[in-house]
């Protein structure tokens, strides 16, 4: 032991010796509650680290302003900032928020802002501003507001709706931000995360977003468009030169260039047919939280710093910088050393904007904590208060100067225009708005004159027209001279003027048709933004013969045409205009491709009339089938039948899947079911019948109660776990201690082998983790062999050397060979010589904390060092992601002595605690009490487990692997290795199939109303281990069309509390109006738990014969009077009869609802003692109830209670009066002598009555001496009983009652 000790601290230290720790990249930048203190101003100031030739400065900070969300500029050089106190609360709506949006002035024109007014206040999370006119438009909740200044003192005297109320309620993070002027002056907005809105302009223009969106506006609220689709929360937007949109996203990809009416990943969102819009940049910065986005084509700054686009990264406390290199008008970014780094890990930059000074300002959110799903929203550490806006200034001289900047109203009508000529984009673009908004036609004549000089640079003219266009002061001779200008900057903005203005004639038309073929691809880019704006089915054959050369790295041109098409393809109607592309194969696959995002019968006739003409792979042909079956017209139907069973006559679940294409599109279309396709489908479902019969399963899949519905999670897999005899130990890095990285991992090899298992550390933790893996001590072999993959840093970067693979002498400490991993993805071999016999160790070092290119894989050595063994698991990571839920649930078997398996997974983020959403259990299958359960071990490699059974001999019990969380991350489990095997088996088939071919049959059946088919398929609905979703659909068509047996069995799984909800939901809202089903309802809604019995009620109150025997039921105390206050049965009943039976009814006692979750919770978890519980009955029940032949007979006898199950039953102890029968309500007697006698009237015998007391004692009394009697809707036991014995007595109790026979 001391040797190994002396040999781990010899490793620790020649690690530590070949790093130095990194200033700005400490573990707490990596903690999403930031363990160090605020810096000041000036410590703040002094922790940036930036590019030489730069420096940063301090602008604003609290409290002068709250924190910053939103920075804009103005003509006049000021400094318009929106700031909140609020976030992430919102003020409501009748009460006035503490938010402003202030502007900083720069009165003596030294470069310094030393004016600061509150321009608006009262305001409730205002995130985005646009400064216009003599105000600014902003958004505050809840709607995009316009503040003008009146008075010119500075302040806003009135605020004018201009579009609202919009969503905000679900988040406050994301909402209506990043306001940005387009060239063509309408204003473009992101839409943020999770909350949904409805934008209405005043021209009755309408959309409807929900989540990340882009979207423009008219700045007098006249007209609203969706611009993009999708994202996930965009928050930061910025422009080109040559008009295109850019944004900042998160969780998505950090940076996203826009293209009209594009579609943009967003949480599993489907996109338009034509697939998402590429990508910029293909990594994230180590981050999921973007915010601000600037992009610098400017020459003002240096070289390198030019075609730069920056992003703010709150996650990690720095300012990204990505170098962009065109691929034709495609940017493709290149990841560089960051703009701005800090060692101060509350610096948040949530904007960032280029000055008129030529100064990157940036708004820093200043703060503990930035997470707003990660870390709770009333977290105590989070800060309302402190905020800066700093500037980062390039003083260096290896750029071109700026001119000064200028208050526009200010200055000359020469030096406005000139302004339109600035290297700077910022610039240009508030001159541009000065003058269409401000100075207006007035300017129209010498801006003419000077776009048309000779020297009039490319911007000059390209900003100029955009002027003359919104001033409706364009001229069609101007649009085309400029459309074959030299610059392509400029022909491309005519197209996009062009696309902007409509009322095309032939001449415009021809102008931008001809832009297709132009040599700029910028220019054939802007032509088919324009249209795609301006559809005619002419423009179709000249977009394809763009498409078809197209270069194949212009992913941004070839989408933008492909929307054009679709756009146009819109209005197509006639075959016979295509029918040269029989000999185009290239153009007719565009054609047919874009055709699926355009749901029109044409579009389906279309690739119908096409299907043989092309060479097409399956996964594509099964979407052109599925969209003909949508959109087809009836005719052509048939002909799809004939082809489908034809092609794939011997692929059974391709036919299924496009028959079931088939149906869907039948059923949303309303169409007739042809005899040929139901011919077709019931030959299917003899086919699948065939083998889903032939499968033996001893599990079956449920939903998670309180979970969202959700696809079958499980699958069967063979994976790699941690083998108990494993000859590696993970030791945490001395400097970077955190979780264990190591898992197995699939990779290929240099050798041409594929899909070896590889030690790895890119665990699903994140690149980010570090780790030591030491080796067992092992004699050194002639040659030490193995392959290494892995890297070392970014691939354009330097490598580092904080990965590495090393042998070590295992006597001396000493290393001995260190081999670094070789960059790249795929296994290199590594060969060592040394001393044979030598005792060595291997050491495998993981300490690049990196979020991306930062691991390390090592397999195949020649040496026995395993790590890894094999198992056979059902695991909930099945192909529809983490998001899915589920109950896996085994049949019942014998509970053995004692039962081994390997657990694997998660049950939330391994740094949290667990969220116990995630969990294996062995269940009471009498009780439902949890006999034993365990949670998943936080890790991918798992962990070996064994229950002891023994004191559970003779129970019957199953098991339940239960995945309740839908996160989408460290949600998962899995479980397998089970011993003794005999007792539950894991499926041998794969689950998914034989789940997609039940569900098949059922949807088949249903859908298709294959009446002839249900005698063959009747079983489904009665299998236990068949879907829940397939035996729904069975039992719906049964209740429609089954015989007298069939319904007899669907009233047993109506009454059966083992059966899923769902499944005894779709019995009793389809067969409510049949009498044996009406019969089984009315009985379990006697039976059931309250929260299930209410849905049963409203199942059986949808019919009137059913209504009727439920409003008798209550009258005679068979179902409680509580179901008649339900908004979805009382109207079906006189109010007045509903009052006369509800008065009397308790109010909701939140404590007893509590109590009983408590002690239903309790018992499952805990259990109770059986003979401990007999006593407690004899003690305080028996008195009164009658049980195993045991106790009185004044209240209900009790033989049978342990059929009700566990939840009713401790509803019925807990709160006796809510399903008390009439015979068993309690009466208040008053006696002529004053005394007032309560109990249960027993029995009349003569003029005596007798009467039963609490406490089993009858008293008789003589009728001619009662004065007055009155029977409650009340029960005689009393309603404290649960107060009146402890929790494990309670438990005790329950187990007796439930266990006894």
């Amino acid at each position: 032991m001391q040797i190994f000790f002396i040999l781990l601290l010899s490793g620790i230290a020649l690690i530590q010796g070949q790093e130095s720790l990194d200033p700005y990249d400490g573990p707490d930048f990596q903690s999403l509650v930031r363990k160090s203190d605020p810096l000041s101003v000036k410590e703040s100031l002094k922790a940036f680290k930036v590019p030489a030739g730069f420096h940063m400065e301090l602008v604003a900070s609290s409290p002068d302003i709250g924190q910053p969300m939103n920075l804009a500029f103005d003509e006049r050089g000021r400094l318009w900032v929106s700031s909140t106190l609020e976030y992430p609360y919102p003020v409501p709506l009748d009460q006035k928020g503490r938010d402003t949006i202030k502007v900083f002035e720069d009165t003596t024109r030294d470069g310094r802002y030393d004016k600061i007014t509150t321009f608006a206040e009262g305001l409730n999370i205002p995130t985005g501003i646009y400064p216009y006119k003599n105000g600014v438009i902003a958004w505050s909740i809840p709607n995009i507001w316009y503040f003008e200044d009146l008075d010119d003192d500075g302040r806003a005297d009135k605020r004018t709706k201009i579009f609202g109320p919009l969503g905000y309620e679900r988040d406050t993070h994301g909402m209506h931000s990043s306001f940005t002027m387009g060239y063509d002056g309408w204003l473009h907005l992101t839409h943020g995360f999770n909350n949904n809105t409805t934008v209405t302009a005043k021209d009755g223009s309408s959309i409807n977003m929900n989540s990340g969106n882009t979207y423009r506006v008219e700045i007098d609220g006249s007209s609203v468009e969706q611009f993009t689709f999708g994202q996930v929360n965009p928050f930061g937007m910025c422009l080109d030169e040559y008009g295109n949109f850019y944004t900042a996203d998160c969780h998505s990809s950090p940076i996203y260039q826009l293209i009209r009416d594009a579609y943009y990943p967003s949480f599993g969102k489907p996109h338009d047919g034509m697939g998402f819009a590429p990508l910029v940049i293909r990594h994230n910065h180590d981050s999921t939280g973007l915010c601000g986005i600037v992009f610098n084509q400017s020459n003002h700054w240096p070289k390198e710093f030019q075609n730069n686009i920056f992003v703010g990264n709150v996650v990690t406390s720095r300012v990204n910088r990505d170098k962009v290199n065109w691929f034709g008008s495609s940017p493709k970014g290149v990841e560089m050393p960051d703009l701005i780094r800090t060692r101060d890990p509350w610096f948040r930059p949530v904007d960032l904007q280029f000055g008129p000074d030529g100064a990157l300002y940036i708004a820093d959110f200043y703060n503990r904590i930035i997470g707003h799903y990660e870390v709770r929203l009333d977290h105590p550490e989070r800060d309302r208060e402190k905020g800066r806006i700093w500037r980062l200034i390039y003083n260096g001289t290896s750029s071109q100067r700026l001119s000064k900047p200028v208050s526009l109203p200010n200055s000359e009508l020469d030096v406005v225009i000139g302004e339109l000529a600035s290297p700077l984009l910022s610039r240009r673009m508030l001159a541009a708005e000065f003058m269409a908004d401000d100075m207006g036609v007035s300017v129209s004549k010498p801006l003419k004159k000077a776009i048309h000089n000779n020297d009039a640079s490319p911007e000059l003219k390209v900003h100029g027209a955009w002027v003359l266009y919104r001033l409706a002061k364009l001229d069609q001779s101007t649009l085309l001279r400029f459309s074959t200008d030299d610059s392509p900057l400029v022909r491309s903005h005519m197209h996009r003027i062009a696309g902007a203005k409509g009322n095309w004639d032939p001449v415009i038309s021809k102008m931008v048709l001809d832009g297709l073929m132009d040599d700029s691809p910028f220019v054939r880019r802007a032509s088919a933004d324009a249209l795609s704006r301006r559809p005619h089915v002419d423009n179709l054959h000249p977009l394809l013969s763009a498409l078809k050369v197209v270069d194949e790295k212009d992913e941004h041109l070839r989408h933008a045409l492909s929307i054009a098409l679709r756009n146009n393809l819109r209005l197509a109607d006639r075959l016979s205009d295509f029918e040269d592309l029989k000999t185009d194969k290239v153009a007719l696959s565009h054609l047919l491709k874009v055709a699926l995002a355009v749901d029109t019968s044409f579009s389906s006739s279309l690739l119908l009339a096409n299907i043989d003409a092309l060479e097409i792979e399956e996964s594509q042909m099964t979407k052109n089938l599925r969209h003909i079956a949508r959109n087809a017209p009836k005719e052509g139907l048939d002909n799809l039948v004939r082809i489908v069973q034809k092609r794939y006559k011997d692929d059974m679940d391709f036919q299924v899947e496009l028959l079931l294409a088939i149906n869907e599109g039948i059923l949303q279309r309303g169409l007739q079911v042809e005899k040929g396709l139901k011919n077709w489908a019931k030959k299917l479902v003899i086919q699948l019948l065939d083998f889903t019969e032939s499968v033996k399963l001893q599990w079956r899949s449920e939903q998670v109660k309180g979970a969202p519905i959700s696809d079958l999670p499980w699958i069967i897999k063979t994976q790699n776990v941690l083998s108990k005899s494993s000859k590696w130990k993970n030791y945490l890095h001395p400097k970077h201690p955190t979780r264990v990285p190591w898992v197995s991992q699939a990779r290929n090899s240099k050798d041409g082998k594929k899909n070896e298992s590889y030690i790895s550390s890119l665990s699903p933790g994140g690149e980010s983790l570090a780790g030591v893996l030491r080796s067992v001590s092992f004699e050194m072999p002639k040659e030490l062999r193995f392959y290494l993959c892995g890297h070392r840093g970014y691939p354009n970067a330097p490598p580092h050397n904080k990965n590495f693979i090393r042998l070590i002498d295992a006597k001396t400490g000493n290393e001995l060979h260190r081999a670094y991993p070789p960059r790249s993805d795929t296994g290199h071999l590594v060969s060592w010589k040394d001393k044979v016999g030598r005792k060595v160790n291997l050491e495998v070092v993981d300490g690049d904390t990196g979020g991306a290119f930062a691991w390390i894989g090592i397999a195949r050595l020649n040496v026995d060092l395993e790590m890894f063994t094999k198992r056979k698991i059902i695991s909930s990571l099945g192909p529809n992601g983490e998001k899915t839920t589920g109950v896996f649930r085994s049949l019942e078997f014998d509970a053995p002595p004692k039962f081994a398996f390997t657990i694997i997974g998660y049950s939330g983020h391994p740094d949290n605690p667990p969220s116990g959403k995630n969990y294996f259990q062995i269940i009471d299958s009498i009780t439902g009490r949890v006999l034993k359960k365990t949670l998943p071990p936080q890790n991918d490699s798992g962990v070996d487990m064994e229950w002891d059974l023994r004191e559970f001999d003779g129970r019957t019990v199953r098991l339940e692997i239960v995945d309740g969380d839908s996160s989408g991350s460290f949600s998962w489990l899995a479980v397998g290795g089970f011993k003794p095997a005999n007792l539950v088996s894991i499926p041998e088939n794969d689950l998914q199939r034989i789940v997609n071919r039940q569900d098949a049959i059922a949807l088949l059946v249903h859908d298709l109303k294959l009446t002839d088919s249900l005698k063959a398929v009747d079983n489904i609905a009665y299998n236990p281990v068949a879907s829940t979703k397939a035996r729904s659909l069975i039992a719906k068509s049964l209740l429609a069309n089954g015989s007298e047996m069939q319904l007899a069995k669907l009233s047993g799984l109506l009454l059966d509390d083992m059966e899923p909800e769902l499944l005894r939901l779709a019995i009793a809202n389809n067969g409510a109006h049949l009498s044996p089903i009406q019969d089984s309802l009315l009985k379990a809604v006697g039976t059931a738990p309250a929260e299930f019995q209410l849905k049963l009620a409203r199942a059986l109150g949808k019919t009137k014969s059913g209504a009727k025997r439920l409003f008798t039921a209550v009258q005679n105390s068979q179902a409680p009077a509580e179901l008649l206050l339900d908004i979805h049965i009382r109207d079906r009943f006189p109010k007045e009869q509903v009052l006369e039976l509800t008065k009397n009814i308790p109010k909701p006692n939140e404590e007893v609802v509590r109590m009983i979750a408590d002690r239903i919770v309790d018992y499952r978890e805990k259990g109770g003692d059986a003979k401990k519980g007999k006593e407690v009955f004899d003690r305080n029940c028996a008195a009164c109830h009658e049980f195993g032949g045991f106790g009185g007979d004044i209240g209900p006898q009790l033989e049978g209670v342990n059929n009700r199950g566990l939840e009713r039953l401790v509803e019925d102890i807990i709160d006796p009066n809510r399903n008390i029968d009439i015979a068993f309500h309690y009466s208040i007697v008053e006696m002529k002598d004053g005394r007032v006698i309560t109990g249960l009237k027993r029995r009349v015998i003569d003029e005596s009555i007798i009467f039963a007391s609490v406490d089993g004692k009858e008293t008789t009394l003589q009728k001619n001496q009662i004065k007055l009697q009155r029977k409650l809707p009340l029960s005689i036991m009393p309603t404290g009983f649960a107060h009146s014995i402890s929790k494990v007595e309670f438990s005790n109790l329950i187990e007796y009652l439930l266990t006894k026979r």
